[in-house]
This record gives C-alpha cells, sequence and structure tokens, in this order.
C-alpha cells in the first residue's frame, strides 16, 4: 500500500481535484442518488471553481508515491465546516480519506477548532461514523429543478 503525501492544494492541482470530484460523484454515491441528482451534483463545478477555495481556505490533497493526487479534503476553518472529502474511485477503501480527514482535523484545531460540521452524502455517512461523526439530521437540499441530495448533518468533536 502507498504512503500519502498530504499537502496544501495549489491552483494547479484544480483540474485534478474537478476530475475527483466528478468521478467520485458519478462512480461511488451514483449508487445512492437517481440519475438527475448525480447529472445536478456533478455538473455543478468547473475546474476554475475550485481555484478560489484553494486560495482562501484549507484545501489538501493527498498524492501517492508517483505524485498523483488520489483524493482531496477542503475545510471552512472559520466557521468549522467540512465541506468535501472526495477520494478517486481508483484509490477507494486505501486510507486516502482518512489520512485527509485526519489531517483536515489537525488543521481546524490548529486553528483553535474544538467541533466540526459536515453534511455526508449518504454513500459516506458510514465512513465517517467510523471516524467518530456523529449523525445529527438528515437534511435534503435541492441541487437544480427536481433535483435534489438527501445527506446526513454530522458532528464530531475535536478538542486537542
Amino acid at each position: 500500500m502507498p504512503g500519502w503525501r498530504i499537502r496544501r492544494a495549489d491552483p494547479a492541482d484544480a483540474p485534478a481535484i474537478w476530475a475527483i470530484h466528478t468521478r467520485a460523484i458519478r462512480e461511488t454515491a451514483s449508487a445512492h442518488y437517481p440519475p438527475e441528482s448525480v447529472v445536478a451534483w456533478s455538473g455543478r463545478m468547473t475546474p476554475e471553481s475550485y481555484v478560489e477555495p484553494i486560495e482562501t481556505r484549507v484545501v489538501l490533497v493527498a498524492e501517492d508515491d508517483d505524485g498523483r493526487i488520489a483524493g482531496y479534503a477542503q475545510l471552512n476553518p472559520r466557521e468549522g465546516i467540512v465541506q468535501a472529502c472526495y477520494v478517486d474511485p481508483d484509490y477507494g477503501r486505501r486510507g486516502v480519506g482518512r489520512a485527509l480527514m485526519a489531517a483536515i482535523e489537525d488543521e481546524a484545531r490548529d486553528r483553535g477548532r474544538t467541533a466540526l460540521l459536515l453534511d455526508a452524502s449518504l454513500n459516506a455517512i458510514a465512513f465517517y461514523a467510523s471516524l467518530g461523526w456523529r449523525e445529527e439530521a438528515r437534511a435534503h437540499h435541492e441541487l437544480a429543478p427536481g433535483a435534489w441530495l438527501d445527506c446526513a448533518i454530522m458532528t464530531k468533536k475535536i478538542a486537542g
């Protein structure tokens, strides 16, 4: 199993992040959502739309031994919200998500956060629960007319 190098994303990583995000939704999450939701969810972003978060939030990438980006995670440190954690389907179940979430929690702790919040897609609830996240409620977000995304609102205490 390769080791994961976790680093801050750079604007040049935006196309790879977009590709991972899109593939993860279409190939991993699609079993839990209707086609119209998958299309609306995966079509909301462009490679360029990742540049602003890379520059203003905490966006981390996990690289394999060959330097290929295997996943990414995004934190809004001011609000304590994990906004994304996506793994390239080619790297599923190899510890990429765990490594990214551990690094995100460290970043949040370093900024004085004692708890975090996220909206988990249905396919990711068990993953987050395995990391100590607790489901608080369910939410139903409209992505586009007629396209909805059900998710779980989850929290985790991360006091240092």
